[in-house]
């Protein structure tokens, strides 16, 4: 049994050493400069309730090595239900390495599966295609070109075949999974420190972590005379697939057939060369449509979801083909393309014409008249786009035209888009801020960046990762939280990652929620029937008003005495009350929104007043001087011990208020503090050196 498996895949490696010759070749030339280590991937099932693990070697003889001592697997359990654990559960998968499986062991896989009998002969042939017959230094170059070409077929077979990388030791699928979990997969070498020295590699994953596998993307095709050319961009998707199916439908696509039994791969990696996979087909009749579509195949066996399907038919063609040698713009925007074509052919043909689309696939549009068949240059000075593909057709005289593959020109562009004018903000009660503004025009505009700063003179933070399509945006703000304005901006990207200047930013007030903070009263002075007040007042940023409240003790309701606009004013002068009577004051902080905090209620008792007639203001005048611009206000009395006079003024009926304290020698001043066509009230009031005050009295005159 033994000898037949062996025959088995020898005859596959055969076969596949043709194939694969660009492969050898790689293998024995180039040279890489990497450190002996192992790399490990992982995926998530669909359904959450498996893990998929793959690993490799990336160097011969660290692959030689572990297929003898094998591999150890351990998990640790990281987070639960989004939380860390404090102490990560470890669990040891592998009992015993995971090693290659005996040679009997692969008679059935090998049988059906071609790639896994290339595993089975790389690990247990007895050669491998190389002869072993030289001596001495050419002996030893042989081995080690055999230990290469083992590496590079088995990693091949084992990215094409997960059930024989499973029977390789070179994978794991983990089924006692949770999906509320996360876990750390481990792995190391089982070989002995002193036979083998390499760092562990990981993998972190979640079963919940799934992602659905992506479609082959920019398929075309190239149909011509009992054949077609497919070609696709394999350099987008090289994380997720290393190979590729290709089906095909004579029917209307009703029925597809896979035409390549084995997947198609890419062998040749050498720095700049083209990222496009290409696939030959010949058709069976001209003038049939075929459609194809094609599916990628990743190292753990799954495959993708079918790309587009491309549709065609064979026709008999120019037997040249125009090619694109390069295109570029000069220095003076114009487009230069250079291209070959046979030139026994120039007969066949009426010339070139150059045509231009936004992607590969097209739709293709002229963009140039027809150039004459001997020409091989073009200089085309137009207006091009940010991506431009561009195909060169040969019209013939007679039947089909021939075109060559697209040709990818990206104009140098560093100039930003312009930076988006009217940006709006409106905010609801719940928070939600809906951004507006005017759409970019540029063509290659590829979307907007939006900015949101809690401060004005902070820097703004942009809000996704990425860019924005729409010229409008909805963000939500926490509204419990003490700033009260948001700032927001806008700037435009476009498809070089060109970025403008951010917009002007626009202030949002977000709707209190939160009552301001309170006033506190902080002094008083009684004088007499007056008291002054003092405070300070609330810290808010959106306060509009303060509002001071008054009753008179055995009172069950305050009344309003004076309102504060703002955070302007921090002390009033109360006067007018009566003698020897508890006064209750509180202050009112009153916020944009409509929201109030009160202070603390403060208990202030006037003193008694002088109740003797002599003890009042006896005279009081105000007189206009309008050519002076002010108020002249005198007085007299007869009272004795006076200390001084205190002045109150009020405009247009308002509350009096403590305007001016005036020594006793000086019985009148004036008022330069006016307005025309404005009435003022003066009140005088004595205050005597025992504390008492004399009687209040009033005058009233019109500016």
């Amino acid at each position: 049994m033994k000898r037949k498996i062996i025959n088995y895949v020898k005859n596959v490696c055969i076969v596949l050493s043709v194939l694969f010759a660009p492969l050898m070749l790689l293998a024995q030339t180039k040279e890489k400069k990497t450190q002996p280590a192992i790399r490990m991937i992982g995926r998530a099932d669909s359904a959450g309730k498996k893990i998929y693990l793959r690993w490799a070697a990336t160097d011969p003889q660290v692959w030689k090595i572990n297929n003898q001592y094998g591999y150890t697997l351990e998990r640790f359990t990281v987070l639960r239900d989004r939380n860390m654990l404090s102490v990560p559960e470890r669990k040891l998968i592998t009992v015993k390495p995971l090693k290659p499986q005996p040679l009997t062991a692969w008679e059935t896989l090998a049988i059906k599966d071609s790639n896994a009998a290339v595993i089975a002969q790389a690990l247990y042939g007895k050669d491998f295609e190389v002869s072993i017959s030289e001596k001495g230094a050419a002996k030893i170059m042989a081995q080690s070109q055999e230990l290469q070409q083992r590496f590079s077929f088995a990693l091949y077979a084992a990215d094409n075949s997960f059930d024989g990388a499973l029977m390789a030791g070179w994978g794991y699928v983990d089924t006692d999974v949770k999906a509320n979990e996360k876990y750390l997969y481990r792995l190391k070498t089982a070989a002995p420190q002193g036979v083998l020295k390499t760092d562990s590699t990981g993998v972190f994953i979640s079963p919940a972590e799934y992602e659905p596998l992506p479609a082959v993307q920019e398929i075309v095709a190239q149909f011509g005379n009992h054949g077609a050319l497919l070609s696709w961009d394999m350099h987008m998707l090289s994380r997720y697939y290393a190979s590729y199916y290709v089906e095909r439908s004579d029917d209307g696509g009703a029925r597809f057939n896979r035409i390549n039994r084995s997947p198609v791969s890419n062998f040749d990696d050498k720095d700049g060369q083209p990222t496009r996979m290409y696939f030959v087909d010949s058709l069976p009749e001209n003038g049939k449509e075929y459609q194809y579509r094609v599916m990628g195949l990743n190292p753990f066996g799954q495959t993708g979801p079918a790309s587009q399907i491309i549709k065609g038919k064979g026709k008999e063609m120019l037997a040249a083909v125009p090619n694109i040698r390069n295109a570029y713009v000069d220095e003076k925007g114009a487009l230069q393309v250079n291209w070959v074509f046979d030139e026994k052919a120039n007969d066949l043909i009426k010339g070139f014409v150059l045509q231009r689309a936004d992607k590969a696939t097209g739709p293709y549009k002229a963009f140039s008249d027809t150039l004459a068949n001997s020409l091989r240059h073009a200089g085309i000075k137009k207006e091009l786009s940010s991506s431009n593909y561009f195909t060169i057709t040969a019209i013939a005289k007679e039947g089909e035209a021939s075109t060559s593959f697209p040709y990818l020109v990206q104009p140098i562009d560093s100039t930003p888009p312009a930076i988006p004018t009217g940006v709006k903000a409106v905010i609801d009660t719940n928070g939600v801020v809906t951004l507006t503004w005017n759409k970019n025009t540029e063509n290659d505009l590829m979307g907007y960046k939006v900015f949101r700063a809690q401060k004005k003179d902070e820097e703004p933070v942009p809000l996704i990762d990425s860019f924005w399509v729409r010229n409008s945006f909805k963000d939500t703000l926490s509204l419990k939280l003490l700033n009260k304005k948001v700032y927001y901006a806008v700037s435009a990207l476009d498809e070089r990652f060109n970025q403008s200047q951010k917009s002007a930013l626009v202030e949002v007030k977000k709707p209190s929620v939160i009552p301001p903070s309170p006033a506190v009263l902080t002094k008083f002075k009684v004088e007499g029937n007056s008291v002054t007040l003092r405070w300070i007042n609330s810290t808010d940023e959106d306060i509009a008003a303060h509002i001071l409240y008054r009753k008179m003790d055995g009172d069950t309701a305050f009344e309003l005495v004076q309102t504060f606009e703002g955070r302007s004013v921090d002390s009033f002068a109360d006067a007018g009350l009566k003698a020897s009577q508890k006064y209750h004051y509180y202050l009112q902080a009153k916020n944009e929104d409509g929201l109030t905090t009160n202070s603390e209620e403060l208990i202030i008792t006037t003193t008694s007043n002088a109740s003797s007639k002599d003890m009042q203001i006896t005279k009081l005048y105000a007189f206009p001087e309008a050519d002076k611009r002010r108020i002249e206000v005198s007085w007299d009395d007869k009272i004795e011990n006076v200390v001084e006079y205190n002045v109150y003024k009020a405009i247009n009926g308002k509350q009096l208020t403590l305007f001016k304290v005036i020594p006793t020698a000086q019985k009148g001043l004036y008022d330069t503090d006016v307005q025309a066509n404005t009435e003022y009230q003066y009140a005088v009031m004595a205050v005597l050196r025992s504390g008492a005050f004399s009687g209040m009295k009033a005058v009233t005159v019109k500016y």
